[in-house]
Parts: C-alpha cells; structure tokens; sequence
C-alpha cells in the first residue's frame, strides 16, 4: 500500500516535472532570446523595451483576473483554465512563426503571448500546492530543477543554432514545446481524484470571500515580500531582457549567450534540489533573505567584470540566486495567507515583478540606447541593493508576528518558522 502511494506520488512529481521542463523550453525559445528575435525584425533597443513593458502591462491584468476568477471558483479545475490559457498562447505563437506581421501587429501579438506565458508558473505553483494542502508530500524540488538543467540545455544549443540560422527558427520551436506542455497539464490528475474519502479543507469549507485589498491589508509581511520582489525584478533587466548586451559588451557572441543562459539555469538545478532539506533544517526567510542578497552580489559581478568570463562567474553564482528563491517563496507565501487566497498570492509574486518590469523594461531600453549597458548594469545593482534590504525586512517582521502567523494547510515537511 505504502509502495503504491510512492509511486502515485513520484508519478505526480514526474509530471510537473515534464509540464514545467516543456514551458521552460517553449520559454527559451520564445523570450529567452526575445532581444536577438525582435533585432531580427528591426526593432530597436527602444523599442524592445516597449515590448518587454507592454508584457509586463498585460500580465498584471491578466494575472490578477484568473487568480481571482479561480480563488472564486474553486470547484473548477486548474488543469482547465491552464488549458485556455495554453491554446490561446497556441494560437498566438503559430501565427508568429507562420505569418509575416506588420511591426506594431507583432509588437502586440508578441506582447500578448508574453504576458500570457508570464502567468504560467504562478498558475503551476497553485496548481501544485493544492496537492500539498490536500496532505500528499510532494516534493518540488527535483521537478524545478530537473526543468531548470533541461532550460540550461536547451539555451546552450539554440544559442549554438542561432549562430548558423536566422532568428525566425525560434518561434516554430516554441510552437512545438507548447503542444507538449499543453499535452502534461491534460494528463495531470486533479487532487481530488487522489485522496481516497477525505475532505480538502479548501472545497470542503471554503472561507468568506476577501478583495485583493483585504488580502494585502491583512500582512505586513506580504507587503514588504512583494515590495522586495518588485525591486528584485527590476534590478535584473540587464540580465533577462538586455543579457545579449552584456555578452556583446564583453566580447561575446551568440554562442557566448547561450553558454551565458546555460550555466545561468544550470546551476538552479542543485539549489532546487536541496531546496526541501534546507527547508528543514532552516527558516524560509533566512533563505529568502540570503538568496536575494545574492541577486546583489550576482549583480555587483557583472558591474565589475571585465571580460566575458566575469559574466561566466555571475551566471554561475546564480546558484544561490533563483535556484533558492524559486521553492522556498511558494511555501514561504503559501504559509502567510488564507486558504481561499493562496491562488492570487502565487499569483501576486508573478503580479510584483511585472508591475515592475513595466517601468524598468521600458526605462532599461531607454537607458541602453542611450548611455549604454554599463549604466544599465549600475542601476540594477542599486535595484538589487534595495531588495535585500526589503528582504531582511521582511524576515524581521516575519519573525515579530510568527507566533499568530499560523498556515491552515498541511506541508509536505516540517518547515521552520521560528
């Protein structure tokens, strides 16, 4: 009986893993590139960071509109809407790669698909911590880094195929990605169908229903976390928009980027891996707070390095980076709200930094075309300087309020919170 849990669960896990290795992937090909994509088709830095903003625009609305529809509605299934969403990006992307656009028509398909695409790891988190709430103790840390090593991957090798083919190759191979991660998410179970005769506290007896004010208005801690991601997203423009500068400034080329972007998700996968241990044996808001004091330190590398093998180090150092941030702020945002506003509060993390992105985006192409990546990269690492301090904020006032600051949900393990 015991074996066939632990093979229901892994089944679980190696599905979200698949769902996420796929979106990871169709990612990559989509917007990891998105600066050498759109200079193919004449935009200017300029106006990349139009783009990038528009984005970041669009999913705010759109992030907090299916949260809130599914906090709602929770009898209908996350697989479901994750569904619409992965069609409607379908349909987006193939007539990217099919059609030839006008400038602005491609500025807004693009923008659009983005911005749907932003909005799909916070509906995976929600997805997955309903499974966790339910009582099955998953682990989430082998599937985010086995997709974080398949990301490494695949950026390695369309960074190499970018040397020898036009940029336009990139589209239909996100096309193809999509298909498949729209295939996982069909095949994922629901929670329901898992637990065998028990009630899941959250359809069993749902809770009075709070506005997104309420929701912000009821935690200091919330407040000052997504604070502190706002800050982080917009001291990393440099490196997930304008990455393809840095290497240029450096002396890099497209070969040299996709190394860049290799060894950048590469090294999340260790971390994500030893994420649920060191969730025991640590605070969750010690590692958030150690990891994004070292998004500074990552960001004060690339401002001093010299040569491209500074910004190999950085890329490496990223270990300590999104690889810890990534798990433990789910769990850590999971246990500060209310069962019926665990949905939007993944969503809001995704929410923090696009309503950043949408002035640092638009301001880092500014700044580009203007001054150069050198004052792009000073900037940032003010940016990242803020957010740690944020952060240790966070985790004082986190520490002040533990004692009422109880989660209603069981974890998969015991994480500590004093």
């Amino acid at each position: 009986m015991q074996q066939r849990g632990t093979a229901r669960l892994f089944t679980i896990e190696a599905i979200f893993a698949g769902m996420h290795s796929t979106y990871w992937m169709s990612m990559c090909a989509f917007s990891g590139f998105m600066a050498v994509y759109l200079s193919y088709y004449g935009f200017s830095d300029a106006l990349i960071g139009v783009t990038a903003s528009a984005i970041s625009a669009i999913t705010i609305f759109y992030q907090l509109g299916v949260s809130s529809f599914s906090d709602r509605h929770p009898h209908i299934a996350l697989k479901k809407i994750i569904t619409v969403v992965y069609l409607a990006i379908l349909a987006l992307v193939a007539a990217l790669a099919l059609a030839p656009l006008p400038m602005v028509l491609m500025l807004l398909a693009y923008a659009v698909t983005g911005a749907l695409a932003n909005g799909m790891p916070g509906l995976y988190n929600a997805q997955i911590i309903q499974f966790v709430n339910a009582g099955l103790p998953l682990n989430l840390g082998w599937p985010r880094g086995v997709s974080a090593l398949v990301y490494a991957v695949f950026a390695y090798f369309l960074g190499l195929l970018l040397e020898s083919y036009q940029a336009s190759v990139l589209m239909p191979i996100a096309l193809v990605c999509i298909v498949a991660a729209t295939v996982l998410v069909l095949v994922m179970p629901r929670p329901e169908q898992l637990v065998d005769d028990e009630p899941i506290p959250a359809l069993a007896m749902p809770l009075p229903k709070t506005s997104l004010k309420q929701l912000l208005g009821a935690s200091r801690v919330m407040q000052v976390f997504l604070l502190s991601a706002v800050f982080m997203s917009a001291g990393q423009s440099n490196m997930m928009l304008f990455l393809t500068r840095v290497v240029e400034s450096k002396g890099g080329n497209e070969g040299a980027l996709g190394l860049a972007m290799f060894l950048q998700a590469g090294v999340e996968m260790p971390a994500m891996f030893v994420s649920p241990w060191l969730m025991r044996r640590f605070r969750a808001r010690a590692i958030l707070s150690f990891s994004v004091f070292s998004y500074f330190v990552k960001s004060l590398i690339i401002l001093f390095s010299t040569g491209i093998f500074g910004v190999y180090l950085a890329m490496a150092y990223s270990l300590f980076c999104f690889g810890l941030y990534g798990i433990t702020s789910v769990y850590f945002v999971n246990s500060i709200v209310r069962q019926n506003e665990r949905v939007r509060a993944q969503s809001l993390i995704t929410v923090s930094g696009a309503l950043s992105a949408v002035i640092s985006n638009l301001a880092a192409g500014w700044v580009v075309q203007t001054y150069g990546i050198s004052r792009l990269n000073l900037i940032c690492a003010i940016f990242q300087a803020i957010a740690a301090g944020l952060m240790f904020y966070c985790a004082y006032l986190h520490l002040q309020s533990e004692k009422i600051q109880r989660t209603d949900g069981p974890l998969p393990f015991p994480l500590k919170l004093s």
